[in-house]
This record gives structure tokens, C-alpha cells and sequence, in this order.
């Protein structure tokens, strides 16, 4: 048997959160809506809707639809998702990429482990343009975006088109992944699954590099 692949989800264990992003933009509509909310959010700032994704009782796009439209309210440009995601992330650059989640892959290609990202929406939140400036995108061998194959996580289709392309069973994948909806869905496939908290990253990668036999590596982020 081949190495084990690692897999990840692309928004939250790669790409930082517009949680964490909005810290620096205080007293815009994004700032309001955004800061201490989702898996930072706090007691004096909850987050119900981000409770009832984690349930799976809405979806991951229904859940930032909402947000769009009251970033459009509040005084954002465009109602639609990709307008406020533009907002937050134009231009690609990067220290928008997590140093973990660089050196996680770095480390892993040079063990022979293959590795994928596994995402239900960089088509739908990002323009083509942004996407090939990202650059550890072309890092991976194998890019699995629901947004174009019409199947989004936690559907089981998405993950076995994920399989096929890698040429490997589910229990040879490792998975990280932010939405425990999405996990829930890979463990009920026998994929080995770790959650992602933004808050607390770096036990997460550490999870995953001890699944993958990897040495402990870069803890900034």
C-alpha cells in the first residue's frame, strides 16, 4: 500500500477565516457582523446560526448568504457572497495562507504522501483570477471543488470523486476539515477525520501530522 494521502478542506485549515480577517478592518459592516462570531464567537457576541451549521439544521452556502446580505445592509458593496469575500481577501496574498498549513503540506509531498484539497466552494466564493494567484493551490495534486462538480460535503459522492482521483480507499486518506457536518460525513465513510478549530490550530495539525507519521512542524499561524 501507497503512502496515505492528505486531504484538506480549503477555507478555514488553509485559507484563514473572514472571522480572523475582519480583526483588521474595526468600524466597517464587515468588522460588525463578522468579529467574534462563527467558531470565535463569544458570550457577548453569539452566533445561533453558526450553532445550527455545526447541527447540520443549514447549510455552510445558506449560512453565508445570510451574512451577504446583511453585509450588503449594513453598507457592503453587492449583496451577493463572492462581493464580500472580495472584499476580505483581494488581492490573493500570502499571509492569507496559514504557515501550518504550508509547512503541513510542504512536509508531507516530501514524505511521498500525496495531497488534496477538498472544498465545497472555492469556484463559488472566488474569481478564476484569484484562485491561480493563490499559491498553494498548485501545490497539491488533486483539487476536488464541489462548486463545480455539483456535489458538496457531506454528500458521499464528493468524497468518493475525491478517492478515485487520488486512486486510494477511504481509510487511506487523512482528513481535516472545519465543519463538523463535513467530518461526520467522511467518519461515516471510514475516512479518518480531524476537525479544524480556528481557534486553537495548532492542535489540529498536530493531529493530522501524527495520523501521517510526520514530524511536529511549524506552530505559527
Amino acid at each position: 500500500m501507497g503512502a496515505r494521502a492528505l486531504v484538506l478542506d480549503f477555507g478555514g485549515p488553509v485559507l484563514l477565516t473572514p472571522f480572523e480577517l475582519v480583526g483588521g478592518l474595526p468600524g466597517t459592516p464587515a468588522h460588525e457582523l463578522l468579529f467574534e462570531r462563527g467558531p470565535l464567537a463569544t458570550a457577548a457576541h453569539p452566533d445561533p446560526e453558526w450553532g445550527d451549521l455545526q447541527q447540520g439544521r443549514i447549510t455552510e452556502r445558506a449560512y453565508w448568504a445570510h451574512r451577504a446580505r446583511e453585509w450588503h445592509d449594513s453598507g457592503g458593496t453587492g449583496p451577493d457572497v463572492r462581493s464580500m469575500i472580495a472584499h476580505l481577501y483581494e488581492p490573493a496574498r500570502p499571509e492569507l495562507v496559514r504557515e501550518q498549513a504550508r509547512a503541513l503540506v510542504r512536509d508531507a509531498r516530501a514524505a511521498g504522501h500525496p495531497v488534496a484539497i477538498l472544498t465545497n466552494d472555492l469556484g463559488a466564493f472566488h474569481a478564476p483570477e484569484w484562485i491561480d494567484r493563490i499559491e498553494i493551490v498548485g501545490d497539491v495534486d488533486v483539487l476536488v471543488d464541489g462548486s463545480v462538480e455539483g456535489h458538496l460535503k457531506p454528500d458521499p459522492r464528493l468524497y468518493e470523486i475525491l478517492a478515485e482521483r487520488l486512486g486510494l480507499d477511504f481509510g487511506d486518506l487523512v482528513f481535516l476539515d472545519d465543519q463538523m457536518t463535513n467530518i461526520r460525513g467522511a467518519q461515516a465513510l471510514g475516512i479518518p477525520s480531524v476537525w479544524f478549530d480556528p481557534a486553537e490550530p495548532d492542535g489540529a495539525f498536530a493531529a493530522v501530522r501524527s495520523l501521517l507519521g510526520l514530524p511536529e512542524g511549524d506552530r505559527r499561524g
